[in-house]
C-alpha cells in the first residue's frame, strides 16, 4: 500500500478532532457583563431650576476687608439669625439685630441692607463697602452670629417618633442624624427607599435616597434643609 493511502485514516481523525473543537467553541456560551454601574444613592425625579451664580463681589466674599469675618465666615446667613457689628474705633455704629425674613437687616446710617443668603465674609465685606463708600474711610468692620436662627423638618414613615424636629442652623444636619433624632428606623424600614421633598419657591423637588448606600458610604454626603418633609418607605419582604 502506498504511504498517501496509509495516513489517509489518520488525517481524518484529525480533521474532525480540529472540527468538533471549532463547534465547541462556537457553542461556548459568553458570561454576561455584569459591570454595570451602581444606582445612585440619591435620585432627584424632579429638579428644580437653578438659578444664575452671583458674580458680584460681595456674594463671592471678595474685595478689601473680606478676610475681617468671624470664624464662621464660610456659614451663609439667613432669616432669623441674629447678628452683632462691631465698627472699630465708632461705638456709635456698634449694633445687634435679627435678619428679617426678607433677608434684610437695619444697619446704623444704612438703613435697610439685605444680608441674607450671603456668608459671614461676604456680608462684611459688602458692609464694609457701603460704609467706606459715604460714610468712614477704611473702616475696620466685624460681623459674627450672636444666635442662629431654628431650623425645622418632618419626618414620617417608618421611624420611631415620626414628627416635626428643630435643630440649630449653626451646623448642617445630615440626613442620618435626622433619622437618629426621630428614633432611628423601624424594624420594618426600607432603608433603600426614602423619599424627601423639598420646596424651592413655587416649585417642589423630589428625592429618592438610598440611605443604607448612605451608611454603608462612611461618611455624611446629604444635608437636610429647613421645611424638608421626609419619608421612610415600608420594605414588604
Amino acid at each position: 500500500m502506498s504511504d498517501w493511502r496509509r495516513l489517509l485514516p489518520v488525517g481524518c481523525l484529525l480533521a474532525q478532532v480540529i472540527l468538533g473543537s471549532s463547534l465547541y467553541a462556537q457553542a461556548e456560551p459568553v458570561a454576561p457583563n455584569n459591570d454595570q454601574p451602581a444606582a445612585p444613592v440619591v435620585t432627584v425625579s424632579k429638579p428644580a431650576a437653578q438659578a444664575p451664580a452671583d458674580s458680584s463681589p460681595a456674594a463671592q466674599g471678595g474685595g478689601a476687608g473680606a478676610g475681617m469675618g468671624a470664624a464662621n465666615g464660610d456659614y451663609i446667613l439667613r432669616a432669623g439669625d441674629t447678628i452683632d457689628l462691631v465698627v472699630y474705633r465708632e461705638q456709635d455704629l456698634n449694633m445687634r439685630s435679627k435678619i428679617g425674613k426678607d433677608g434684610m437687616v437695619q444697619l446704623p446710617l444704612l438703613g435697610e441692607v439685605k444680608l441674607g443668603g450671603l456668608t459671614v465674609r461676604a456680608a462684611s465685606a459688602l458692609v464694609r463697602q457701603k460704609y467706606n463708600a459715604d460714610y468712614l474711610v477704611e473702616p475696620q468692620i466685624y460681623l459674627n452670629v450672636a444666635t442662629y436662627s431654628t431650623l425645622k423638618f418632618t419626618i414620617i414613615g417608618q421611624v420611631g417618633r415620626p414628627g416635626t424636629y428643630e435643630y440649630s442652623g449653626s451646623e448642617p444636619l445630615g440626613l442620618l442624624e435626622g433619622i437618629g433624632m426621630a428614633g432611628g428606623f423601624t424594624r420594618i424600614a426600607d432603608r433603600g427607599h426614602v423619599v424627601l421633598k423639598r420646596r424651592e419657591g413655587a416649585a417642589v423637588r423630589t428625592m429618592k435616597i438610598n440611605a443604607k448606600k448612605l451608611a454603608e458610604s462612611g461618611k455624611e454626603s446629604f444635608e437636610i434643609q429647613s421645611g424638608d418633609v421626609i419619608n421612610v418607605g415600608e420594605s414588604w419582604y
